[in-house]
């Protein structure tokens, strides 16, 4: 347990440095997008985005690491945030079909070892017409994306991040529509968004 708890409050800290120089205006422009009443955020780690949490939103947040969780439970608590911390995976998310209005997530995808599960999984919570919001690294072109791609790989090997993916047709793939994304970094930082595709009921 001791391990698990140092190893949150180092993790604690250097995104909280990461958020300082760059990160946390990205977070906020993700979370300004954001429609509810219900959002489902996964990966919430650390719980960073608490800061943009609105009251008028229902808020679930889910993490598989439990030290990481109850620090993001503390930093709700202390900044008066109402929120329902969930432990579990997004490769099998404990929700029923259609629970959500909002899903999101920040530098997740670019983790998971099998990132079409996990999408579909956020197809399947969302509501017909629902949002996906994504902040992601993913794949680019040109001379910064052929830099990417040659450090990918040993980048991999050392922090089991992958900063090369194609995010975007993995969202299409798992059958979402009007995906657009907005470039923050490069193109090699991403804001992603996407609608789960509406029902369509034919007249008897």
């Amino acid at each position: 347990m001791k391990d698990s708890v140092r190893t949150a409050a180092t993790y604690d800290f250097m995104m909280r440095v990461l958020d300082h120089l760059i990160i946390k205006g990205w977070r906020e422009k993700l979370w300004a997008g954001v429609r509810g009443p219900r959002v489902l955020e996964v990966g919430v780690g650390t719980g960073l985005n608490t800061d943009f949490y609105k009251d008028k939103f229902q808020i679930t947040a889910l993490d598989n690491n439990r030290s990481f969780l109850e620090t993001a439970r503390r930093r709700a608590e202390k900044k008066g945030k109402a929120v329902d911390f969930i432990l579990g995976d997004i490769e099998n998310l404990p929700f029923d079909a259609s629970s959500f209005d909002t899903a999101l997530t920040a530098f997740l995808f670019c983790q998971l070892e099998a990132p079409q599960l996990g999408m579909a999984e956020l197809n399947r919570v969302l509501k017909p017409g629902g949002q996906l919001l994504l902040l992601e690294h993913v794949r680019t072109k040109g001379f910064f994306g052929r830099i990417i791609g040659a450090i990918s790989g040993p980048l991999y090997r050392i922090t089991g991040d992958h900063i090369a993916r194609n995010t975007e047709a993995t969202a299409t793939e798992a059958g979402f529509v009007n995906v657009s994304s907005i470039p923050l970094f490069t193109r090699g930082v991403k804001i992603i968004s996407a609608e789960k595709k509406r029902q369509n009921f034919r007249a008897q």
